[in-house]
């Protein structure tokens, strides 16, 4: 059995609750065809209206609501997410023009519903009405405080503004926001040309850099090379001129050593295992011979 709502029968004329006259009225209307029980199908709820005027309460989905012919009427409202897509043109600080597209989903929560139909009756109304002149003029106030370059380097920064101002904006009109998107910023064709030659000539300026860069360090590393090389050969021929030192001074060394011990006798004695025996054919007067005198000198032979 389906509840009526109390609510609507304190709205019933005095007229339908009185007498077998009213029964015979509705008992008409729903032989032909115009029952009072109405469905408010899932995600939508039902406003309310009194001859013509909206009702506070809401019809909830699901369920048949008891409507009271020709007095009350139901209009289905959906609460269901709704996307708002704008496209808006503004100037920046430097004075370019750039345009861009906003989307705003949003839905109106059941609390909400008969206001929005009081006041909008549907989704396309509020978006010419409130959404679009918002997100157009909101955009406008956000660029104009950035150049160019800006909105391309501050993205992040640009957005979160964009956004807290539209969701300020709307929030006296009773609609639940779920996001908003903004899409890329598009100037104008002499602008993106301007910052493309920007590009490339700083892709060459660091062309050019890096090619004389790279000469620099070639250049360094010759250097380097050569100061290597030079200590190099320094070095080698500082060893080679102590290495001579050394052993000229080796060969002093051992040479003092043989002087020192090549005494008198000791070279006599060398000579005589060294003398074959034979006499000098001619010895001048006086000439001493070999190896005869001992101690005292050689002694002198007569001929």
């Amino acid at each position: 059995m389906t509840k009526v709502n109390l609510n609507q029968l304190k709205c019933l004329p005095s007229f339908l609750k009185l007498g077998g006259a009213a029964i015979g009225v509705l008992g008409a209307i729903a032989l032909f065809g115009c029952g009072p029980f109405q469905k408010v199908e899932s995600g939508y709820e039902g406003v309310l209206m009194n001859f013509g005027a909206v009702q506070k309460i809401t019809l909830e989905p699901g369920k048949l609501h008891f409507i009271i012919p020709f007095y009350q009427s139901m209009h289905p409202v959906s609460t269901q997410p709704q996307t708002a897509i704008t496209h808006e043109s503004a100037a920046t600080h430097d004075l370019q023009d750039v345009a861009t597209s906003v989307a705003l989903t949003y839905h109106i929560a059941p609390i909400d519903v008969p206001y929005f139909y009081s006041e909008f009756r549907n989704a396309k109304t509020l978006t010419e009405r409130v959404i679009a002149p918002a997100i157009s003029n909101d955009v406008k106030a956000v660029t104009a405080h950035y150049n160019a370059e800006e909105l391309v380097t501050k993205r992040d920064e640009v957005d979160q503004q964009i956004k807290t101002l539209i969701t300020q904006s709307l929030q006296p009109y009773h609609i639940t926001i779920e996001t908003i998107n903004t899409s890329n910023f598009r100037f104008s064709e002499a602008y993106s040309r301007a910052i493309e030659n920007k590009q490339v000539q700083e892709q060459e300026a660091l062309k050019a850099e890096y090619v004389l860069h790279k000469a620099k360090i070639q250049e360094q590393e010759k250097v380097v090379r050569a100061a290597a090389e030079a200590e190099a050969n320094v070095a080698e021929a500082k060893g080679r001129s102590e290495a001579r030192m050394l052993m000229a001074e080796s060969e002093a060394k051992a040479n003092a050593l043989v002087s020192a011990s090549l005494t008198p006798s000791l070279l006599q004695e060398k000579a005589i295992e060294r003398w074959s025996g034979d006499m000098p054919t001619y010895l001048s007067s006086g000439a001493p011979l070999p190896f005869i005198g001992g101690a005292a000198g050689p002694v002198p032979v007569n001929h």
